[in-house]
């Protein structure tokens, strides 16, 4: 939340199940609290309260009436601070620190994001020691400032770094987490081949045959197989309509490219995951495996379908 150099704030609240990721790209601005759920990397479930800034709806945030239910409950408290504009009173942020800390007392970390440092204007350093500046001294140690750019896309990789930290707590979604990858390397077992499980929503990787979420570089990579099958539909339309025949929807089935001297082959599992694997040696053979196994009726398969599916229990 936030008013003239003081941005918005995110309270992402955990269910029984966890967290999500936040999509951070093109958001308008918020009107009084938006309420969303995420998943993040398909694994952590989130309730994400996105308060806007606008100042007639400050009053109501900090109201006796509406402040305990607002501020309790938090698991991880993000302001993002406008570094493009100048810095105000920084009486909002004084408050908003009192009442989560109050309210979710249990808090270990605020984050707070300056945001627009891409911009010219900007001036990450004086909203730093502006804000660090207004901390009470029992606060000092439990709020850490990271200058981010939402344009150039290193308030995103903040905000997967927060949530990955969070992930990496959770017993339950880690649990998940080693069942996902144990089945993924009895696929590997059969097929010759390395496996990537990608979350939908987000794109992310789930979980690899190569390795566990960490902060290697690769667990950020994202997947987004929506806007191809986006763009060959269109063609196909084109073509259908072209060719005088009935126009019907297209469904991706599988997607398979090679290199010389393997094969990459994609398929959606479900609503919730895309499967990457990339062969080890060039056989058709081992395509026919993946097929196999990424089939209905394989138990591995239907394991991991279970698996990735949000609203079943492990």
């Amino acid at each position: 939340m936030g008013k003239a150099g003081v941005g918005k704030t995110s309270l992402l609240k955990t269910t029984c199940e966890g967290h999500s990721f936040l999509q951070t790209i093109n958001i308008p601005p918020t009107k009084g609290i938006s309420r969303e759920n995420y998943l993040f990397r398909g694994l952590l479930e989130i309730i994400l309260w996105d308060a806007g800034g606008q100042q007639k709806y400050l009053e109501r945030y900090f109201s006796p009436s509406q402040k305990e239910m607002i501020f309790s409950e938090v698991d991880i408290p993000v302001f993002m601070v406008d570094t493009s504009d100048d810095p105000k009173d920084q009486q909002l942020f004084t408050q908003f620190l009192e009442n989560v800390f109050k309210y979710s007392p249990d808090l270990e970390k605020v984050f707070v994001l300056l945001n627009k440092t891409d911009l010219e204007q900007a001036k990450p350093d004086l909203f730093y020691k502006e804000l660090n500046g207004s901390l009470k001294p029992e606060y000092r140690d439990r709020v850490k400032f990271t200058p981010v750019s939402v344009k150039d896309g290193t308030a995103q990789y903040r905000l997967i770094e927060i949530l990955d930290s969070s992930l990496q707590t959770s017993v339950i979604e880690l649990e998940k987490m080693k069942n996902i990858r144990g089945v993924l390397e009895e696929m590997k077992s059969e097929t010759n081949s390395e496996y990537f499980l990608f979350n939908h929503l987000d794109g992310l990787i789930t979980a690899s045959t190569v390795g566990a979420i960490s902060s290697d570089p690769l667990n950020f990579l994202s997947l987004e197989i929506g806007a191809m099958e986006s763009n060959i539909d269109s063609i196909v339309q084109k073509i259908q309509k072209r060719l005088g025949n009935l126009e019907e929807p297209i469904f991706l089935s599988f997607i398979l490219y090679e290199t010389e001297k393997y094969y990459v082959y994609l398929q959606e599992i479900n609503d919730n995951a895309v499967m990457m694997s990339v062969t080890n040696e060039k056989s058709y053979e081992i395509i026919q495996k993946i097929q196999k196994t990424l089939s209905n009726s394989n138990p591995l398969f239907q394991k991991l379908l279970k698996l990735t599916n949000s609203n079943q229990k492990i």
